[in-house]
């Protein structure tokens, strides 16, 4: 009997949340399972991206407290009847509250992070609710171990209903070696103030007026969000447009990544992003924020590393990338390796279809 699983996200758009959705859709089809997709806002460009069959519906929530959101989604989830309920991160934990009164047989809950306005999760009203709403959770999943570390200690919720997932991506082989020389830097991910893409900015022109030959070199900003009118005009404010270009949202990432030399992440807050792992599979060698639970999942041996807002910290490393062939090269391929063993799509599909109680094909 096909299980059918009902995802609640708060926009359908361009992140690296979304794109674990995406993911579990066209990577699980040897499984018995329908997903649909439901997203409170009508955000949805990330559906582009489905190869596989997917209903998606929207529930135009308007800003602020909505309660005609929840009488939407009553209605749609007494007519779709899912098996399971899945939200994901603090903006949809509250719409548990719906499913359970309607009697959804598995209600799971998703931090991929703490909130983009509250990274340290000590937001004491959100911890409370998130406490309570816990309660009635059957599955409570986190993409990282501090996130675990977190939810254990502060919400409280018992070891045999929390569940660690790591993100996977998908791992091609690779001939190929990392670039003899630099001439493009790529980041990617959404605009706004988490992610800290004016840091990135200024780092990489303090490192251009510190290593001359950098001025050859270019960085793309990959992503689109709230902050895209402000990224562009700070851009033109440093008289940096022939060397820094803001592509927006990109369906095809891949590309930009494979047609760079080096990646940069300069976030003051990441759970575990699937941007890095993403470079890591494509063998570009990573320069991030030493953030979150960034460094539970690789070392020093695979990226470099730097303390958070620190812009001088971060030109140093983007000099030392540039500068450094050896490195870049043994960096990406301890990398490669490392997410190929452990951090592949399908290992995370199989653990997801485990918690939500999937069988495969009988076929297969």
């Amino acid at each position: 009997m096909t299980t059918k699983v009902v995802h609640l996200v708060y926009s359908f758009g361009c992140g690296g949340l979304e794109k674990v959705i995406v993911n579990l859709v066209n990577y699980s089809n040897e499984f018995d399972v329908e997903h649909i997709i439901i997203s409170l806002t009508d955000d949805l460009s990330m559906a582009e991206q489905l190869q596989e069959k997917c209903a998606i519906y929207q529930l135009e929530k308007k800003q602020g407290n909505d309660f005609s959101s929840h009488k939407k989604l009553y209605q749609l989830l007494k007519n779709l009847k899912p098996d399971v309920f899945h939200t994901y991160n603090f903006g949809t934990i509250e719409y548990q509250l719906t499913a359970k009164f309607l009697g959804v047989g598995l209600l799971i809950h998703s931090d991929h992070g703490r909130g983009g306005d509250d990274p340290d999760g000590k937001n004491i009203q959100h911890n409370i609710f998130r406490y309570f709403v816990a309660k009635l959770i059957n599955r409570y999943i986190v993409v990282s171990l501090d996130l675990y570390q977190w939810i254990k200690d502060v919400i409280r919720v018992k070891k045999k209903n929390l569940f660690l997932v790591f993100n996977g991506v998908k791992v091609k082989p690779y001939t190929f070696e990392p670039s003899d020389s630099v001439k493009s830097f790529v980041t990617v991910g959404r605009l706004e103030s988490v992610k800290n893409q004016k840091l990135l900015i200024d780092s990489y022109l303090k490192a251009k007026t510190i290593e001359p030959r950098l001025k050859l070199t270019k960085l793309d900003i990959i992503g689109d969000g709230p902050l895209f009118d402000e990224m562009e005009g700070y851009i033109k404010e440093k008289n940096a447009e022939n060397s820094i270009s803001l592509k927006g949202y990109q369906e095809d990432v891949d590309a930009f990544l494979e047609n760079s030399d080096v990646f940069l992440l300069s976030s003051n807050y990441e759970a575990m992003p699937l941007t890095i792992l993403e470079a890591m599979a494509k063998r570009v060698p990573v320069v991030c924020t030493d953030v979150g639970g960034i460094s539970t999942f690789i070392t020093p041996k695979e990226a470099w590393f730097v303390e958070p807002n620190n812009v001088a910290k971060l030109a140093d490393a983007i000099i030392s990338a540039f500068q450094d062939k050896q490195s870049r090269l043994e960096k990406a391929s301890n990398a490669y390796r490392l997410v190929k063993e452990s951090y592949s799509i399908e290992s995370m599909v199989n653990k997801y279809m485990e918690i939500y109680q999937v069988s495969k094909f009988k076929a297969l």
